[in-house]
């Protein structure tokens, strides 16, 4: 919430000319599931907490009520748009978004993101680290790293001190949830009789790991989560997740954020990390 508060603020003070900013309200994607609730004042909590000059445009995508054309047609019936333009453009953007995420899946998703924004300014650059693997041992001793989390944790570079780009640079090939196949996500995580999976982002990362412990369980060298300070279903599954991978003995690292954490104290745990890994795997 505090990240998404500071992008709103520099949309405003980059752009003197908007007419809207556009906040979706996630609900649910799925019928048994619920996105986390502050996805779903997201608006609201927008609008009143930071008292914008600019008016909130807002679809709502909630599954649990309607089909996602329906939340289409509402946002385009304020804009001025019949019924008929608003379902063209609804199944336009599915259509844009299901190629993107096939592309995802097979490329680079910063990079697929990066083309998205045409403003150059916002392009993200090449970054040099004191802890890097050099260009003549580079290749020989690779690792394949899992990272979790949510996804405006996993991608966005300034909460995580750049950590994609940082394991990169240590020679570490990276997989996010967003990079794999969709069948992995067809069948459901059950912890036990009692308890079923509400959350759907914590789904979606239950099942990623799922696939680590059984049938990826040689593609992967090491998992990193990465946990919002405040977040109590993160908390909850990074007990789950952290026994599984021990049992499965895969070598594991959360690594807890918030506005406090410093820069320092986490690299040297994601140094130490990868550098743990990389001497028990060659030695």
């Amino acid at each position: 919430m505090k990240i998404y508060f500071g992008h709103i603020k520099a949309l405003i003070d980059e752009y003197s000319n908007l007419d809207y900013i556009f906040i979706p309200r996630y609900i649910s994607n799925h019928k048994e599931q619920y996105f986390c609730p502050k996805f779903l004042i997201l608006p609201e909590a927008v609008k009143h907490g930071m008292n914008i000059p600019v008016p909130i445009l807002t679809l709502e995508v909630n599954a649990k009520k309607m089909k996602g054309i329906e939340g289409a047609i509402k946002m385009g019936k304020e804009l001025g748009f019949d019924q008929e333009k608003s379902g063209e453009a609804w199944y336009f953007a599915m259509q844009k978004f299901q190629k993107f995420q096939s592309q995802a899946r097979k490329g680079d998703y910063i990079e697929l993101l990066n083309q998205l924004d045409s403003n150059s300014a916002h392009k993200q650059t090449e970054k040099h680290f004191r802890h890097r693997m050099s260009k003549e041992m580079k290749g020989k001793f690779p690792l394949n790293i899992v990272i979790l989390g949510h996804p405006y944790n996993v991608y966005e570079a300034y909460i995580n001190i750049d950590l994609i780009a940082r394991l990169k640079a240590m020679d570490c090939h990276i997989m996010t949830i967003e990079k794999h196949p969709k069948e992995i996500f067809k069948k459901p995580v059950t912890i036990n009789k009692q308890y079923h999976q509400y959350w759907q982002s914590e789904d979606e990362i239950l099942k990623t790991a799922r696939y680590y412990l059984t049938e990826g369980r040689d593609q992967v060298d090491g998992v990193i989560f990465l946990i919002s300070f405040a977040c109590g279903p993160d908390s909850l599954i990074q007990e789950l997740v952290m026994r599984d991978m021990k049992r499965r003995k895969i070598p594991y690292l959360d690594l807890i954020l918030d506005e406090h954490s410093g820069e320092s104290g986490l690299t040297t745990r994601i140094e130490s990390f990868v550098d743990m890994i990389r001497r028990e795997k060659y030695k």
